[in-house]
């Protein structure tokens, strides 16, 4: 009933509206020292992780010859309106205040990197960042946690509620995007499975091995549920972000490659996070 050119007013509800309210929601917490701590170990993750992610890319873009699209695909994950709901059901909303560590990271990264990597100005990612609305919650967010300012009672109701739609807008604008997909051109294509087994697997593989050689979570189970936070963050599917730049900087032709990749890597994580998840919880 509801096809992909229809999502425009879900998608800015989404993007503008449900997405700030819980980051804001998720801030509104009581201010401590472990949580603050908890917040800088995410944060040093979430940046680590996405420079060995950067790194790795450019190492076998030119022997796996990978395409500008292609290469983006496999760094960059949807670790905002994915991210967030996933967190909240599993984990609980309180974890959801560590997902804003790799959201603000990642903004930063893919809107300069990737729109240099994909042929775009090398500084005109920066207005994006200013203005994305997960930035805007991010800092007014940890504005209100480290200044102790709780939101008026009405007002934390009021986003608490818009908040907690994202999860289920979230999976309608998945459906919408695969109803309109021709699902044997995206399976027929076989970079993306290419693509899709490094970004679903061999990348989340990668950062579990790194946090078990730290040793960092060892007798610690905060650190280890935070740390949990972002290793769902880099095993989920491909970025949204990299379909919309791709279509901003390059040709119809790689917009279309980079959403079929999108839609690939949405289906098989259905397998491959809990995979994952099960590997980070036995290793660490």
């Amino acid at each position: 009933i509801l096809r992909s050119e229809q999502s425009n007013v879900l998608s800015a509800v989404t993007v503008y509206l449900a997405c700030p309210c819980m980051i804001i929601s998720a801030f509104q917490i009581e201010f401590s020292a472990d949580k603050l701590h908890g917040l800088v170990v995410a944060f040093v993750a979430a940046i680590t992780a996405q420079v060995v992610l950067i790194l790795l890319g450019h190492l076998v873009k030119k022997p796996l010859g990978l395409s500008a699209v292609e290469c983006s695909s496999m760094i960059y994950s949807n670790g905002g309106d994915l991210l967030i709901p996933l967190v909240s059901a599993l984990l609980g909303k309180e974890f959801v205040f560590y997902t804003c560590a790799f959201i603000a990271a990642q903004n930063v990264l893919i809107w300069t990197h990737g729109v240099w990597l994909m042929g775009g100005s090398e500084n005109g990612g920066w207005k994006k960042i200013v203005t994305n609305p997960n930035i805007v919650g991010i800092v007014v967010g940890l504005s209100l946690f480290v200044a102790r300012i709780p939101l008026p009672s009405i007002l934390a109701t009021t986003v608490d509620k818009v908040g907690a739609i994202i999860g289920p807008v979230c999976m309608f604008l998945i459906g919408m995007l695969m109803a309109d997909s021709d699902l044997k051109e995206v399976f027929r294509r076989g970079k993306n499975y290419l693509v899709c087994g490094a970004r679903l697997l061999a990348c989340p593989a990668l950062f579990i091995l790194g946090v078990r050689i730290s040793g960092i979570t060892m007798g610690d189970e905060t650190i280890k549920s935070v740390l949990l936070v972002t290793m769902l963050a880099v095993s989920a599917p491909v970025a949204v972000a990299v379909t919309q730049i791709a279509n901003l900087y390059k040709s119809i032709e790689d917009a279309k490659i980079a959403g079929s990749i999108n839609v690939m890597s949405v289906i098989l994580c259905i397998v491959t996070m809990p995979v994952m998840t099960a590997f980070y919880q036995f290793l660490c």
